[in-house]
């Protein structure tokens, strides 16, 4: 679509008038506008040729030689409408509204492709098995990381659509919290919505756009929300972009936005993790890191969503102030990395030979792991859902996240569930079942 506003002239103008406007608009016709906007005709280069030669007068209105029967279509008209009137030879098409006004035009360049869509993203929320520390760069580009983790079906969405202008309208759910820009200059981190604004702003857009993001999950959670809304946004962008980007470089501008824009601690496997989805070994690198997707059975992935429950501490996980204590401690303790990466590779064989009894006893260690690196990680809240859970039966659990708060992970017993279950929700301790993504981050164009 084009832009109007040069194709129209007034209905008290001349023919000379709107000889001029004809050129500026260079489609061979103008639209004849009232008072209120509404189109009354169309005048092409023919109908004043075809006046002029019966009176030679430019000075006359041009309503004179304008045509009331014009072709037009409405916002509501079908795409294939609209084919079929460029296959009869229209090569231009005014757009009206229901009160008759000019809201477009449609020339003969137009596609299908031209027509006005909206975009829309989901990443999904991610669950740290092993690894986790690891995955710093001061740690890895050294000694090396791995990290395994796999994706549930929680997820950041993203709903983008194209302004007229070059404003940018954000809105956050979650949040509650709308922002209005007058620009992409206009960006400035301030404590409110760094997060998009990061996602934004690397991805450069040449357009004003309308933002929607929400999620399933609440934040702060543990679950990787700040990696899964960074990539849904990156995403979303990216639908727009004639040369698009894969799903590493989708995850690296991730972590760039995050950690070096925004400065805030942590690791890589969040990004990679919630961009490439299902179950997955990541291998941090000094050269070229490495994502390989577990190759699990049905059977397996059904008996682990049977036996693996997630449960909220309804606290905030205390984030950069742990995570920087971690990044730290890895770096200075040289067994710790090394039972990390020990405990990953065990996990990964247990899960490939379906031996889920070794890696209940895996997701347990790992825990006692990161307590005893970091006491911070726990508290008495912590501990009493972890108590309630292994004596109504649970096999293990851990907490997801950096710690203080978030979620935990159970495996639990198909038998044991219902009783965990009760047991954490007697002592005001929410659950949830798990459902496996597979997918990863997916977006894609909606026609409005």
């Amino acid at each position: 679509m084009t832009k109007f506003e040069t194709y129209t002239v007034k209905d008290n103008s001349t023919i000379r008038d709107g000889m001029i406007n004809l050129k500026k608009s260079g489609i061979g016709l103008v639209m004849i506008v009232n008072k209120d906007k509404q189109v009354l005709g169309t005048v092409s280069d023919g109908d004043i040729r075809k006046k002029l030669i019966k009176d030679s007068s430019l000075e006359q209105k041009i309503t004179s030689c304008m045509t009331k029967n014009f072709i037009r279509i409405y916002n509501k008209a079908e795409r294939e409408d609209v084919l079929k009137l460029f296959d009869s030879k229209i090569k231009v098409i005014p757009i009206l509204n229901s009160n008759e006004e000019l809201i477009g035009i449609i020339d003969s360049d137009w596609t299908p492709d031209e027509d006005k869509y909206i975009v829309r993203s989901k990443a999904p929320a991610r669950i740290s098995l092993a690894g986790g520390g690891t995955d710093f760069t001061n740690y890895f580009m050294n000694k090396g990381g791995v990290g395994l983790t796999f994706t549930i079906a929680k997820y950041s969405h993203v709903l983008l659509s194209k302004r007229d202008d070059s404003k940018i309208h954000i809105h956050s759910h979650d949040f509650k919290e709308k922002l209005e820009l007058d620009s992409l200059s206009s960006i400035k981190y301030d404590g409110n919505l760094d997060l998009i604004k990061s996602g934004i702003k690397l991805m450069r857009p040449n357009f004003g756009f309308d933002l929607e993001v929400y999620c399933d999950f609440p934040p702060s959670s543990g679950l990787g929300g700040s990696a899964s809304i960074l990539a849904s946004i990156i995403g979303a962008f990216n639908e727009f972009d004639d040369k698009k980007l894969d799903r590493y470089s989708v995850a690296e501008n991730a972590f760039a936005a995050e950690r070096i824009d925004l400065g805030i601690a942590g690791g890589w496997q969040d990004q990679y993790s919630t961009v490439f989805g299902g179950f997955n070994i990541i291998e941090f690198r000094k050269e070229n890191n490495l994502v390989t997707p577990l190759r699990l059975d049905n059977e397996l992935l059904n008996e682990l969503e049977e036996s693996l429950i997630i449960c909220s501490t309804g606290k905030s996980h205390l984030g950069s102030s742990i995570q920087s204590s971690n990044e730290k401690k890895s770096k200075t303790n040289e067994d710790y990395g090394v039972k990390l990466k020990f405990i990953a590779e065990e996990m990964r064989q247990s899960l490939l030979k379906a031996n889920l009894d070794k890696f209940s006893t895996l997701i347990d260690e790992t825990w006692q792991i990161k307590k005893e690196n970091n006491p911070m990680v726990t508290n008495s809240e912590i501990d009493s859902a972890y108590n309630i859970a292994k004596k109504a039966g649970a096999s293990a659990g851990r907490l997801l996240g950096t710690g203080g708060g978030g979620y935990l992970l159970f495996f639990v017993p198909p038998k044991s569930k219902y009783s965990v279950i009760e047991s954490l929700n007697r002592s005001s301790f929410e659950t949830e079942n798990i459902m496996f993504d597979h997918m990863g981050l997916q977006s894609w164009k909606v026609a409005q």
